[in-house]
């Protein structure tokens, strides 16, 4: 039923499930006549479609038939082009068995040889067993041109150094300092200090003494069973700042960002507008941190005040994977978390205060992902343009950590996908995206980008139970597409903070160069937009960390800009 309220419509669905009776009210800009119209229409012509390729790996989660917390939590994948030859190549995180004294995984990767084949170069490239693996960040934190990559486990963090040169990874955590040691999830750089070098935020999650377990039994069987984040008490953070010369310094006591969350996702950008780079931290069923850069080395948590902390109803979520994207076409950058099941995907918009500044608000209902996330657990999630209209589209991969005899899928999940609408209303299109899309899974790492070259964006997902995939991109009638590599000047050659608007007619498409961000995984760094029909691109603004802001006009559709910073 629905009911005109100032001018505007307002749906009012109730739904009777599992979880008893639930009212969901959400706006929306047309009538409801119309917006059933629209959403039958893009069903009727699935307008975004993947083909799956299983990979050679799959993510060992290492049993240890005692129900341990990490077991649930791993394990993701990285994109990058780490050899330098074009081609986005794969890295992925190892588990392994967490038995004292047992053999451990070794971190992968998968190197792109083209034509949709993959080699597993993991040893020739130095690779080796480094501990159980979670997480997977990647940056060129040394400003030499090569991508690293920052691994966090349940135990001691690894970081990779790419040496190009000789064809291989270097372990230099312990001549970097950036080891830390307990158990961690997400992770993110960034130059939040403003020196031209990428620091380090690394998100630590939950403490338990698997002395201890099982924590919870299985009430029918008796069995082991998973505890919830409630029964543990959350880790410390820990920020690392760039010193320079490959070492970093741990400043997590001065800067004051330490909390006492269980963190999963952590992402940095300029959350508040003010021009220098925050760190915001998906917390597990507690409030989110959003720790404001206040210019002098110190930071504050204004999550609460900006609105980033709760969902609408003042509730503290499971908080997951984060993703952001401009989801209105507005200008500004809104928020998507994925949540646990019974919750469900968050979508934060932002807006500008009288004084300039941003705040955020829940508006979940609004964009039409309420009611078909909430039966589902979500992890990896990416907002992105898959068909190319100029609009981000908003996947993920799902899966419970326990089998939940109550819900509706008790164990295994069905993946999401969502297509953005032009009112900034997003339509459910799992359904035609193809069969990878009707199976159930356990999914977990996911991450974006374009592997075959062809310009647009493929996925990669990893899994518990099963090998992880490639969803290869085949949507029909796709519009066009602009890739923007950009290259900063000093230190931060990956632009980390930089952000590029392209200008087709009164339309304006913002992305950004955002440090962390996903679940434990790390999506191609270079800017993808999806440009529709246009002809011509007017123009092309970018901002660069540095606050310098160059542009280029009259640009064509379906090519790629490798964009320096000049002088």
């Amino acid at each position: 039923m629905s009911r005109i309220h100032g001018g505007r419509s307002w749906w009012i669905r109730v739904v009777i499930g599992g979880l008893g009776l639930l009212v969901v009210v959400w706006g929306c800009s047309g009538s409801p006549r119309e917006e059933k119209k629209i959403a039958t229409d893009v069903l009727r012509k699935p307008s975004i479609v993947f083909r799956a390729q299983d990979l050679s790996f799959e993510y060992d989660r290492g049993a240890t038939g005692s129900a341990w917390p990490v077991e649930v939590t791993g394990g993701g994948v990285g994109l990058l082009d780490f050899d330098g030859d074009g081609r986005l190549d794969l890295f992925l995180t190892q588990g392994g068995s967490l038995r004292s004294g047992a053999r451990e995984g070794s971190d992968v990767l998968l190197r792109n040889r083209g034509e949709g084949g993959f080699e597993d170069v993991s040893a020739r490239v130095g690779l080796a067993a480094k501990g159980y693996g979670q997480g997977v960040c990647v940056a060129d934190y040394d400003g030499d041109g090569d991508p690293d990559v920052y691994v966090t486990r349940y135990g001691r963090n690894t970081l990779w150094r790419n040496d190009r040169k000789l064809g291989r990874f270097v372990d230099v955590t312990d001549d970097a300092g950036v080891a830390v040691g307990s158990w961690s999830l997400g992770a993110a750089f960034a130059d939040d200090d403003g020196d031209g070098d990428l620091d380090l935020y690394v998100a630590n999650y939950l403490q338990f003494d698997p002395a201890q377990t099982p924590f919870r039994r299985v009430p029918t069987t008796g069995a082991a069973d998973y505890g919830l984040p409630q029964d543990f008490p959350g880790l410390p953070d820990v920020l690392f700042r760039n010193e320079g010369q490959g070492h970093f310094r741990d400043v997590t006591a001065s800067a004051g960002v330490a909390g006492s969350g269980r963190g999963m996702g952590a992402i940095a950008r300029d959350f508040d507008g003010d021009g220098r780079i925050d760190w915001f931290v998906a917390n597990d069923a507690q409030s989110n941190a959003l720790w404001r850069n206040r210019g002098d080395g110190t930071f504050e948590d204004v999550a609460d005040r900006l609105g980033l902390a709760v969902n609408g109803q003042g509730q503290a979520e499971a908080n997951m994977g984060i993703a952001l994207g401009d989801t209105d076409g507005d200008g500004l950058e809104d928020v998507a978390i994925s949540h646990f099941f019974g919750e469900h995907t968050t979508l934060w918009r932002a807006f500008r205060d009288s004084q300039g500044g941003l705040f955020y608000q829940d508006q979940t209902n609004e964009a039409g992902l309420a009611i078909e996330s909430r039966p589902l657990t979500g992890w990896g999630i990416v907002l992105a343009d898959f068909d190319q209209d100029g609009r981000l589209d908003l996947v993920e991969t799902n899966g419970h950590i326990r089998r939940e005899p109550s819900q509706r899928y008790p164990y295994e999940n069905p993946p999401i996908l969502w297509k953005g609408g032009e009112s900034g209303r997003f339509v459910n299109v799992t359904s035609g995206a193809g069969p990878y899309f009707q199976a159930l899974q356990m999914g977990r790492g996911l991450a974006a980008g374009d592997l075959d070259g062809d310009g647009d964006l493929d996925l990669v997902v990893t899994h518990h139970h099963s090998r992880s995939v490639i969803l290869w991109n085949e949507s029909p009638g796709k519009g066009g597409f602009l890739v923007i590599d950009l290259e900063g000047r000093g230190p931060n050659r990956d632009a980390v903070g930089a952000q590029a608007t392209v200008h087709l007619g009164a339309r304006r498409l913002l992305r950004s160069i955002v440090g962390g961000g996903g679940y434990l995984s790390a999506s191609d760094r270079r800017l993808h937009f999806g440009l529709g029909d246009a002809a011509v691109i007017d123009q092309v603004e970018v901002r660069w960390p540095s606050g310098h802001v160059e542009a280029r006009s009259n640009l064509k559709p379906n090519s790629t800009i490798h964009w320096r910073e000049s002088e």
